[in-house]
């Protein structure tokens, strides 16, 4: 995990910038329309399986121009989720 960390190794910051999937902008403090999804894999057993989830950020200007799902669906398909 990137950002500053102490001497004890513990995290000081508040704000850890992200990284637009879809079009590898940085994601600001300010960007209110900015989302994070979790996709979780499942086991055997059907369950959730918590050790693998799969962060997808998608910057807040992607949604605004009506690309949100396209750009999920694409970001799916390039990890093979889909």
């Amino acid at each position: 995990m990137k950002g500053c960390v102490n001497d004890k190794g513990e995290l000081t910051d508040i704000y850890l910038p992200r990284k637009c999937e879809y079009s590898d902008r940085i994601i600001n403090s300010k960007d209110r329309s900015s989302v994070q999804i979790t996709i979780s894999e499942l086991d055997a057993d059907g369950r959730i399986d918590l050790t693998k989830p799969h962060i997808i950020p998608i910057s807040g200007i992607v949604r605004q121009r009506g690309q949100g799902d396209f750009a999920l669906e694409t970001v799916l398909h390039e990890k093979k989720l889909y």
